[in-house]
């Protein structure tokens, strides 16, 4: 939350290359950690600086793109995360059979050093406003001063956590439901990560259609059904990934619909929206991982499936009664 004030402030170049520069220091740091506790702090760093990063790399999209196209454009920014991610597990298993635990740090520290010099060319150098510093606090106050936005970040919170619940679980279902050993769960937690992708697919489209918010209410519950049945029934493992690629893409378009609500409600205060967005989602991540747990020591897997069905309806209902257009509240 503390990087999207200062981007409004101080502007999105200075914060990108700074959250970019940590990133480095913290990958390449991480290789020539000496001790667990040194490994940690490196950890730290690095994750300090991709909040510094994801927030400002939203913040920059809503600057460049105007707002009937916004939405998608922030759907393939949310789609590249999928992909990332789909690629970099396979990537790095590949590179630490090359050359160890080692390899995989100093190639992707390079990779973002390399990043880091393409954004100091190409990012565009913007005029600090006279007086913006003073104005820390006030960019939450433009930011938050209507109840909608509160109410959207709670909507995407609650989809955030029933996503981070299928996915904190799903391994250990495939394996002590329909006892596959861990190797065997990566291509249907491939097929499920997928769901990632399209998500950002989907809500970009989602984002930007007049019934959005229609749409927006009812994603949640179809994908809530689907995450509840991986958990409470019996199929097959190939089912169970298919159900669970629906359901992370049905309830992750809320990564992309939330900041678009928001940055059409913020004013100038954009990196402070994007962040608000950001910081919310973590919480879900949390949420997802940590209740989910506690769910699955009460009533195993179907606790669980029943606990992401509640949060997915509790978000849908949220939306369709809380959340309104900025067509009608700006």
């Amino acid at each position: 939350p503390l990087a999207g004030p200062v981007s409004d402030a101080y502007g999105r170049r200075l914060m990108l290359l700074s959250g970019l520069a940590l990133m480095v220091v913290g990958v390449l740091g991480s290789a020539l950690a000496w001790s667990y506790g040194s490994l940690l702090a490196f950890r730290l760093v690095t994750g300090g600086g991709l909040a510094i990063v994801y927030s400002n790399l939203t913040a920059i999209v809503a600057d460049i793109f105007p707002p009937e196209n916004r939405g998608k454009a922030i759907g393939w920014l949310v789609s590249s995360q999928g992909i990332g991610a789909a690629l970099g597990v396979g990537v790095v298993a590949l590179l630490l059979d090359l050359g160890g635990w080692h390899l995989p740090f100093y190639v992707i520290g390079t990779l973002l050093l390399i990043l880091w010099a393409l954004f100091w060319v190409w990012c565009p150098r913007s005029q600090r406003q006279p007086g913006r510093s003073l104005t820390f606090f006030a960019h939450y106050k433009e930011m938050g001063s209507n109840a909608v936005s509160w109410y959207a970040l709670a909507a995407n919170t609650l989809q955030e956590t029933a996503v981070y619940g299928v996915f904190s679980y799903l391994a250990a279902n495939l394996i002590q439901t329909y006892s596959m050993r861990a190797g065997e769960t990566f291509l249907p937690l491939a097929l499920a990560g997928a769901g990632v992708i399209t998500a950002g697919f989907i809500g970009g489209r989602v984002a930007d259609h007049p019934r959005r918010l229609a749409l927006f209410s009812a994603f949640p519950l179809g994908g809530g059904l689907l995450a509840g049945l991986i958990f409470t029934t019996n199929m097959s493992p190939w089912a169970t990934a298919v159900l669970a690629f629906g359901a992370v893409a049905l309830l992750r378009i809320s990564n992309t619909v939330t900041p678009v609500l928001l940055l059409e409600a913020a004013g100038r205060s954009r990196a402070t929206a994007t962040a608000m967005s950001s910081f919310s989602s973590q919480l879900g991540a949390l949420g997802g991982g940590s209740i989910g747990g506690l769910m699955l020591a009460m009533g195993g897997f179907p606790m669980v499936g029943f606990f992401i069905l509640g949060v997915s309806v509790i978000a849908a209902i949220v939306v369709r009664l809380k959340v309104r257009d900025s067509a009608e509240f700006a």
